[in-house]
């Protein structure tokens, strides 16, 4: 245990003196190489080998077609269609935007662009009607975190790359518990809007609905289109990657036409930035794991969590604990790939099923996405408008955080609500 508390202590050090998360990782490992004389040559061995991963080649698939949808505004159709069908209820709005997030985080797998596309149409329609401006920012940054719950999500691939478990079973895994937590999210935001103080929309006609419906067909069949492939067994995700870019391509350029060949580069541009980032934390991640597991580490925490005699169920207690102290200072992708290198063989001493694990650590890591100081959505919400306060966006999240956690017990008293659909896939 002391060389894992040495580790622990040297990496939080060149963290805190404000190393990006990638070269802190990076700087850490070789310190640790030459300290205790490891060859060097792992190195660069492990920096190719970390991105040689035909499981990884699905990230920037997902970038740049979440990239595509988003200058393609096909978030903006996705809140006209939601708010045909819902305005006229309590709350209608609200329902709406969170409906809208749930459906274009089932395209983009990433939170901080659901939260900006659909942030940008509903948050003027939201104040317009006389929703509490705190609840908004709150509604909008907590409807973001569905990005990395509900399929396709990039922690999830990661989580999979690391541990080496089935990407289309996470995938499956995060959909009813990602559901559910859109549902509580709703149940809340209905009990807010009785309240007062919204002016309501009046009622769309039957007619009115189909036609917006159909209009925007072609954006809503691409969530049906990655999930339904990959739960048929008809692609892996890495093919549902590949075919919804080519399907985001055609939809944009072809049908929709809010794109032109002229916005691809810049669209690309955009996208390797990202994915650059990700690879980046990634190769640091990998070759930091790599030397933990030359010094023994991993094996080490595993006898001796052995012999406290933890149970699976207070070794889940205390991980949660320790998520949502990470989750204040690092980012989604750092966590995932700084503690599974670790965690994963002490799950398997502890007979936990990682499919079980992997959605408790998503619905802590939509915590991590509006938890303050670092949380990436309160950045992406605060940075819409200029009348818009860090301050009040961290007030707004308050109450959603408190849902998020309810979620977590959940999550962790039912099993089955994410194992059961891997379970039956084909």
């Amino acid at each position: 245990m002391t060389s894992f508390l040495f580790v622990v202590a040297l990496l939080l050090l060149v963290l805190f003196l404000g190393l990006p998360v990638a070269f802190a990782l990076g700087s850490t490992s070789v310190l640790l190489i030459l300290l205790y004389d490891l060859p060097l040559k792992i190195i660069g061995t492990t920096l190719f080998s970390s991105l040689d991963s035909f499981v990884l080649l699905a990230i920037p698939l997902f970038v740049l077609m979440s990239q595509i949808l988003l200058d393609g505004r096909i978030g903006d159709d996705l809140f006209e269609v939601m708010n045909a069908w819902v305005r006229h209820l309590p709350g209608g709005l609200a329902i709406a935007t969170i409906l809208a997030c749930a459906f274009f985080s089932a395209i983009t797998g990433s939170g901080a662009a659901t939260a900006a596309t659909i942030g940008m149409v509903a948050y003027p329609a939201m104040t317009e009607r006389g929703y509490e401006k705190r609840f908004t920012l709150g509604l909008l940054a907590a409807g973001g975190t569905l990005g990395i719950l509900i399929p396709p999500s990039i922690p999830l691939i990661l989580y999979g790359a690391v541990t080496e478990e089935s990407v289309g079973k996470l995938f499956i895994a995060g959909i009813i518990p990602g559901l559910l937590l859109a549902g509580i999210f709703i149940v809340y935001a209905v009990i807010k809007s009785k309240r007062g103080g919204f002016v309501p929309l009046p009622r769309t006609t039957w007619s009115e609905r189909l036609r917006i419906t159909r209009k925007n067909l072609w954006g809503i069949l691409l969530p049906f289109l990655i999930i339904g492939g990959i739960y048929s067994g008809a692609f892996t995700p890495t093919e549902a990657a590949a075919v919804g870019l080519a399907y985001s391509l055609v939809v944009t350029l072809l049908i929709y036409r809010t794109l032109s060949l002229r916005d691809i580069p810049k669209i690309c541009l955009k996208s390797v930035g990202t994915c650059c980032m990700i690879a980046l934390i990634i190769a640091g991640a990998i070759l930091f794991g790599k030397v933990m597991t030359l010094l023994m580490i991993p094996q080490k925490l595993t006898e001796f969590i052995i012999a406290s005699k933890f149970s699976p169920l207070m070794f889940i207690l205390a991980m949660n604990l320790l998520m949502l102290v990470l989750g204040t200072i690092l980012e989604t992708v750092s966590i995932v790939l700084l503690t599974m290198p670790l965690v994963t063989p002490i799950l398997h001493a502890l007979s936990i099923d990682p499919i079980w694990y992997a959605i408790i650590l998503t619905v802590n890591m939509t915590m991590a996405l509006i938890t303050p100081p670092v949380g990436m959505n309160l950045y992406v919400i605060n940075g819409l408008r200029e009348d818009i306060s860090m301050s009040e966006v961290i007030r707004g999240v308050t109450p959603f955080i408190l849902l998020m956690v309810i979620m977590l017990f959940l999550t962790v008293a039912f099993p089955g609500m994410s194992t059961w659909l891997p379970s039956v896939m084909k």
